[in-house]
């Protein structure tokens, strides 16, 4: 039996992403990576996986270039999401990493650890690949519409997937946090805070 309950994809721009953009492909194009991600099952079926670079690798190294410029503007817009969500409580990235899909690169359906997960957007031209995420109410997938810039966040366990890319380049960044619910304040029903301590 499924009981239905509420539970949402977020999606936000990130701040100034007009403004870092152009360095933050010049850190990742510079950044050692691996040359090709690609599983063992058949590309061209629902499941399989390719994509030209990424730094999966090193996913939990945090002194990477990029990912100094990156974090700042990342922890201000997702804290400020997750406070309007009622998780105002610290963030713990544990893993961060970017990828590029070049022509029919794709990333077959997954689900990641932690709390969260999500992607930025970083460089996303007219008629790249679309996220496609699965409810796990009713099984039905849905595309998210985003465009250049923004990031969406949703639960780690949510089974989702890149579809194949068309011809220019897509850059994401991907990302697992978990919020620290001892230290998160929530708001009841009259106006007063609920400690989780």
């Amino acid at each position: 039996m499924k009981i239905k309950f509420d539970a949402c994809i977020y999606k936000m721009q990130l701040v100034d992403h007009d403004i870092i953009k152009d360095r933050l492909l010049k850190l990742i194009n510079e950044t050692p990576y691996q040359e090709t991600v690609k599983d063992n099952r058949d590309p061209s079926t629902k499941w399989g996986s390719h994509i030209s670079r990424c730094d999966w690798n090193f996913n939990d190294k945090k002194d990477r270039d990029w990912y100094r410029l990156f974090y700042p503007n990342f922890e201000l817009s997702v804290k400020k999401l997750m406070r309007e969500s009622n998780y105002d409580a610290p963030l713990d990235v544990e893993d961060v990493w970017f990828q590029q899909y070049f022509k029919n690169d794709s990333h077959g359906w997954h689900i990641h650890r932690s709390q969260f997960t999500g992607v930025y957007y970083l460089e996303f031209p007219r008629g790249s690949a679309q996220t496609e995420i699965v409810s796990p109410f009713s099984n039905k997938k849905r595309k998210i519409n985003a465009k250049e810039g923004d990031i969406i966040v949703f639960p780690s366990l949510w089974i989702h997937r890149a579809t194949h890319n068309k011809d220019k380049r897509k850059t994401i960044i991907s990302f697992n946090f978990t919020l620290d619910i001892t230290k998160c304040l929530l708001k009841d029903d009259y106006g007063g805070i609920l400690h989780f301590t």
